[in-house]
């Protein structure tokens, strides 16, 4: 038997998992270790002819588990809702009144015992309009035999940034411990910034203005860009989304077109902490997420299932699922140490953690 203690280079973890490599990530001016607990597959794919158009919000229905709820910066006229597989439209959503188009994401929530579906009426590229909303409504049921069509009446929280200025923003996440509504700006070629408000019911019409919570990462880890060549680093940010029990958080970015890669990031929340607090620590990128043109929608599910999608419009995204395959030994193990506790036997990678041999399915083969 040959045994071979192997560092997690980024070219070793591709040549087990055939994923494609994307550049190791410098954050906060460190450079960000590789989180391999999570796995990847295609579970469908969206039928753009029969559904919808340019996704760019995704969230799974907690009134009628087993459909995602999707909107589209294209329309910006109704959501509608699929299966995980996207081949037939199970409801179509509409609205009362004219509201504030240009969505860019969306989230689910509950408050008071009731789940909320949440949209982000707040893109704008050119960072001149100036007036921003999020939509909220209560989350209708799906019933596909006999409501494939519904009217509701929409709400609005208009709101205003602290600094005055306009931004242009593509990322909306609920937090269901404090009730709290984060939006994250997206911005090129510097840092992104994220923004709270408390969800109410209340507000009416009169804008609020937003919390400033912090910034991802620093201006120093972009480098910078000689002609034709990609700005490094974590900025345009596209979506994102806290797990239903609070604890996990996701935000994901796409990078320039002339640098196919892109990351999603994770935090683990510790007891007792808020979201603030918890993304100003370092994260981690996920090593199984791949670029997607133009990948603006990401949702949990729950807390080891999320999914994500993009809003091509030439041709039917695929949908993916992401699982996580192992243990919270593995997990803090991988975590806490430096990549170096993987282990070749007999051409079959493991992982070597303080309780034991696992298999990369997460399976304890010995201890």
């Amino acid at each position: 038997m040959k045994k071979f203690l192997l560092s997690l280079s980024v070219a070793a973890f591709c040549l087990s998992t055939g994923c494609t490599a994307a550049p190791a990530l410098v954050y906060n001016g460190d450079t960000l270790e590789w989180n391999i607990a999570w796995v990847k597959k295609q579970c469908g794919t969206l039928d753009i002819k029969e559904n919808i158009i340019e996704v760019s919000g995704i969230a799974c229905s907690r009134v009628t588990p087993g459909y995602i709820w999707m909107q589209s910066d294209e329309t910006s006229k109704y959501i509608i809702a699929t299966d995980e597989q996207g081949a037939k439209r199970a409801c179509k959503v509409k609205f009362s009144k004219s509201i504030r188009w240009d969505w860019e994401d969306m989230s689910g929530g509950v408050y008071e015992g009731k789940d909320y579906l949440f949209i982000g009426a707040f893109g704008d590229n050119n960072e001149t309009d100036g007036e921003y909303s999020i939509i909220w409504f209560e989350e209708p049921a799906i019933d596909p035999e006999n409501t494939p069509e519904l009217t509701v009446t929409p709400n609005q929280i208009k709101y205003v940034y602290p600094d005055g200025k306009k931004h242009n923003c593509e990322a909306l996440m609920y937090d269901n411990i404090d009730q709290m509504i984060y939006i994250i700006t997206k911005v090129y070629y510097n840092v992104c910034q994220v923004f709270s408000i408390p969800f109410r019911l209340d507000y009416g019409d009169e804008e609020q203005t937003l919390t400033y919570v912090c910034d991802l990462g620093v201006r120093e880890d972009l480098g910078y860009s000689e002609k034709n060549q990609p700005y490094k680093g974590f900025h345009l940010v596209t979506g994102a989304d806290i797990s239903p029990d609070g604890k996990y958080i996701l935000i994901k970015n796409h990078n320039n077109i002339v640098a196919s890669y892109s990351w999603v990031l994770y935090w683990v929340r510790q007891d007792g902490e808020s979201v603030a607090e918890a993304v100003q620590r370092q994260p981690q990128p996920l090593r199984c997420y791949n670029y997607e043109w133009q990948g603006e929608a990401i949702c949990w599910l729950d807390d080891n299932t999320f999914y994500t999608t993009s809003d091509a419009d030439d041709g039917n995204p695929p949908i993916y699922k992401y699982t996580r395959k192992w243990g919270e030994g593995v997990e803090n193990t991988q975590a806490d140490k430096k990549r170096n506790n993987l282990v070749l036997i007999d051409d079959v990678l493991y992982i070597q953690s303080k309780e034991g041999l696992y298999t990369l399915d997460g399976r304890l083969q010995s201890r």
